[in-house]
């Protein structure tokens, strides 16, 4: 009898022990930094165990759950992991994730996560307790943003009008007037790798032929050239195929096959006539 109270009080101290509530709060909904500048994202978490684990993950617009860094309760040195480091301070339950010299790609939802191990060993991980998550917003560093806009048309269609805007300065609204009835993207950083240089980028598009690109935004002097229609009538001819140069291209390439059968022809009658 006196085992079995004795294994009852263990079986409901485990339990209780294990319903305890975890609970990770991220007080920033949203951040956004400028290319090349340190982030930090806020991160605090209540637990009555002394034993456990915290994490960040981030998760980039393609939708995976990307591991970040792994800080141990027990351990007093701060993780660090390249340009990702944390600060964490048991005492006051705080663990704010660092990145330093933020980059383009780093634009992502981060979340603080926190769990327990399910044994003594701490070899396995218990159930997940994540917070609400940080969107963090990277704007490119422009260098010299030269503002443009072109006009483009659908190959298929006259009556598709699309304006691209480039190269404006990040703090530029480029948000759609919600009184106009012109599809328009989000800004989106444009990587240039090839031309070593970024830009910002949006489109807006219409299938009126004869809509002004000027109407399209809240903000209408941050670009030049605001009193150009988007006419799918004036798009440059160096957008469409050049079919003559083309069948220019494909004569040489037949030439210089038939050429080479040619040659190849004669050196193997001179190479018979030899052996003969």
């Amino acid at each position: 009898m006196v085992c079995r109270r004795v294994l009852w009080a263990f079986v409901v101290s485990t339990c209780l022990g294990s319903s305890v509530a975890q609970k990770v709060t991220q007080p920033q909904p949203e951040m956004s930094v400028q290319e090349a500048e340190t982030a930090t994202l806020a991160c605090t978490y209540d637990t009555s165990r002394t034993d456990y684990y915290l994490f960040w993950y981030k998760q980039p617009p393609s939708g995976e759950m990307i591991f970040i860094i792994r800080q141990e309760a027990f351990k007093q040195q701060n993780a660090t992991d390249n340009r990702f480091s944390v600060n964490f301070q048991k005492a006051t339950k705080n663990f704010s994730l660092r990145i330093s010299g933020c980059q383009l790609e780093d634009a992502a939802v981060y979340f603080c996560a926190l769990t327990q191990p399910v044994n003594s060993g701490g070899s396995d991980y218990g159930k997940l307790t994540f917070g609400q998550g940080t969107i963090l917003a990277v704007h490119p560093n422009i260098k010299d943003p030269d503002p443009a806009v072109y006009q483009l048309r659908s190959p298929t269609s006259s009556n598709t009008s699309v304006c691209l805007f480039t190269d404006f300065d990040s703090n530029a609204n480029v948000s759609q007037d919600q009184k106009s009835t012109v599809i328009s993207s989000n800004s989106t950083a444009l990587d240039m790798r090839a031309m070593d240089s970024k830009s910002n980028g949006a489109l807006h598009w219409s299938d009126s032929p004869d809509f002004m690109c000027d109407s399209t935004f809240k903000d209408k002097t941050f670009y030049p050239s605001s009193g150009f229609p988007c006419d799918a009538t004036l798009t440059e001819k160096g957008f469409e195929t050049d079919m003559n140069l083309n069948f220019q291209n494909l004569s040489v390439i037949g030439l210089r096959i038939l050429f080479l059968k040619v040659a190849g022809f004669n050196l193997l009658m001179t190479l018979r006539l030899w052996s003969s």
